[in-house]
């Protein structure tokens, strides 16, 4: 709930970056100013690297052999993925618009990390969902989970759902607000195996 919820304004443009980066500049807030920047970032890098509307900044992952299992797919659109973290920013979006910055790369890691589904794929559906989507920083931000990106950590990057709950959502608010079910039966299991999905990836 720390977050600002600016990002709204930011996309249709009732607020000012400029304003927004004196404010942050202001309050002495790095984070903010840091998310400000990295705003600005993929957006020159939409500017001079046009190719990223629709393929990878680096190009040679473009040969990546996906496995876009569609099933799998429909699970994680819908928050069924058995993992509680997934399934709650999952939820979130598709109740309200918005999903917080940390859970967008928890379930973008998971989509085409423990999935092998394409990037591209999870981008259309946040660009579906999202009120404040904007095409730089979603793309961005989606290559960036994919390893394809202008970020120098690629493909090893892999967030591990268990300890990403842990770390952030330590008491279980978040989750139980989102997936009430799931310490019950009818939780679904996980649709892939972490362990399994991690050595899986790095491999390919």
């Amino acid at each position: 709930a720390g977050t600002t919820r600016l990002s709204v304004h930011l996309r249709f443009g009732t607020v000012s970056i400029r304003n927004l980066t004196l404010k942050a500049l202001e309050f002495k807030s790095e984070s903010w100013l840091n998310e400000l920047i990295w705003r600005e970032f993929y957006m020159n890098i939409l500017f001079h690297f046009p190719h990223v509307v629709g393929g990878s900044f680096k190009k040679q992952y473009d040969a990546i052999e996906w496995s876009n299992n569609a099933e799998e797919y429909r699970c994680w659109c819908e928050g069924r993925t058995g993992y509680p973290i997934v399934d709650a920013g999952m939820r979130e979006l598709n109740a309200t618009g918005f999903m917080h910055n940390r859970v967008r790369m928890i379930v973008a890691s998971f989509l085409v990390k423990h999935l092998l589904i394409d990037w591209r794929w999870g981008e259309a559906y946040f660009a579906a969902k999202l009120l404040d989507f904007d095409l730089s920083a979603n793309n961005g931000g989606w290559q960036w989970a994919a390893g394809s990106g202008c970020d120098a950590a690629p493909y090893f990057r892999i967030f591990n759902p268990y300890e990403q709950t842990k770390k952030f959502d330590k008491d279980l608010k978040y989750i139980r607000k989102w997936v009430p079910e799931f310490e019950d039966f009818s939780y679904p299991t996980p649709i892939v195996d972490h362990k399994f999905a991690r050595e899986r990836v790095v491999s390919v």
